[in-house]
């Protein structure tokens, strides 16, 4: 297409022998934040104009286009390719119906890597359309030939990337494929997700962790983690641990005075039936810039009479039933789990199980669920303080729970672009 072309001068990247990054299905720019921390760039292509105008309000270039239709020898000369197809078809809040395609997709993948271009005819015969989505990348790499790839799904495409993976080893690449787990880079979040890494300029390997796994049933640290640095808290994340505190708001029309604040870490305080609420005050997190890091703020107050408030926005209030039940305290003993595509943050447990009479399973997820806005959900992805979404709120929560972690995905990138023998014989580790 003329516009593709127009668009292909792309943007210049810093590190030494850097040249043109093609991002596919890019969304709002995770795997872009990531190239950022290396002093790199890329050229997104996307559909939506929401998470375009997001990117490009983050300083990222997009071209609003079909991947699917586009002809990739148009971007040529390509250095290197990002992706992330979109894993509606694939992920088990969806219906599964990749899963049920997965044949179709592998026989068009095999069409592909031995130059015949069979998608139309496999797209007819899938029960859903973004199934085939996934070999997207595989396309676009066998006809740029760019020195590295790195490429990301939800863990049930794993068996797609390892096949990938060996047919990209017959044209020449070294390739790895696997699972990561978010925390372990230390994302505030338990996410995981397939990867696959592929390079012309040497052997190639997943990530090292940087953070200690998260394992509710242990109660020891093991003995390959004593050097990593420990898994970051949701609470952590946006900033609810230390100053964090709760207060009784009931009154009980003055005879029963507001209460002093109370960590959340404590006990709370005996239940009857007037306790009334509580509200978290707690300070606001930052994000360190080009760091996967999180740092809380300091608690910052203002004067108002005798009393000292947090600057921000106003804390949320929980219903004493809420507080009962403990739902804040497991977002300061463990990461969050995924964030999905809404503003709810689900509980440990909230997975649906096979004996759940109908109904009880939406109940359960519901009700245990803890609210975030827009802005923490970010901060939970690993994306900076203040990123610019656009849209609705229901776009940019869509937009938040559709992206790579860009803590996690930098790792993948210092793999795929200083392959383990360029290191080595740089004298960096392998």
């Amino acid at each position: 297409m003329p516009q593709s072309r127009k668009t292909t001068a792309g943007s210049t990247n810093r590190r030494e022998g850097a040249g043109k990054v093609l991002d596919l299905f890019a969304g709002a720019g995770g795997w872009e934040e990531a190239l950022r921390m290396l002093g790199l760039s890329a050229l997104g292509i996307e559909t939506d104009p929401w998470a375009s105008a997001t990117a490009r309000a983050a300083g990222h270039e997009r071209l609003e286009a079909d991947v699917a239709e586009l002809d990739p020898i148009g971007f040529a000369p390509v250095w290197g390719l990002v992706g992330s197809p979109p894993c509606q078809a694939y992920s088990t809040a969806g219906k599964g119906l990749g899963r049920v395609d997965k044949p179709l997709v592998i026989a068009c993948a095999h069409e592909l890597a031995a130059g015949n271009d069979s998608r139309r005819a496999s797209r007819e015969s899938c029960r859903d359309p973004r199934s085939l989505l996934t070999v997207e990348p595989l396309r676009y790499t066998l006809a740029l030939r760019p020195r590295w790839v790195a490429l990301e799904q939800v863990p049930a495409v794993l068996e797609l990337w390892t096949l990938f993976a060996g047919l990209l080893a017959g044209h020449g690449y070294h390739t790895v494929a696997g699972v990561l787990s978010a925390e372990r880079y230390g994302v505030p979040q338990t996410r995981k997700r397939a990867f696959l890494i592929a390079s012309l300029d040497g052997p190639v390997s997943l990530p090292e962790p940087t953070h200690r796994a998260y394992d509710p049933r242990r109660k020891e640290t093991p003995e390959d983690e004593p050097g990593l640095e420990p898994w970051v808290s949701m609470a952590q994340a946006l900033g609810w641990h230390g100053g964090t505190t709760y207060t009784n708001n009931q009154t009980d029309g003055g005879r029963r005075p507001r209460g002093h604040s109370r960590p959340v870490c404590a006990s709370a305080r005996t239940l009857d039936t007037s306790c009334g609420s509580w509200t978290l005050d707690h300070p606001p997190a930052r994000h360190v810039p080009n760091q996967v890091e999180w740092v809380p703020c300091a608690y910052e107050t203002r004067q108002r009479g005798a009393r000292a408030r947090p600057i921000g926005k106003p804390a949320p209030t929980m219903l004493a039933a809420g507080l009962a039940k403990g739902t804040p305290v497991w977002t300061g003993e463990r990461p969050a789990t995924t964030v999905v595509c809404d503003r709810r943050v689900h509980p440990p447990g909230h997975k649906q199980n096979s004996s759940d009479p109908p109904g009880r399973y939406e109940q359960r997820r519901g009700a245990n669920a803890v609210r975030v806005t827009v802005e923490q959900a970010a901060l939970l992805q690993g994306f900076p303080a203040g990123y610019p979404w656009q849209g609705a709120r229901t776009r940019q929560f869509q937009q938040v729970g559709n992206a790579v972690p860009p803590p996690l995905a930098r790792r993948v990138l210092e793999q795929a672009t200083e392959p383990s023998g360029r290191r080595r014989g740089r004298g960096g580790a392998s």
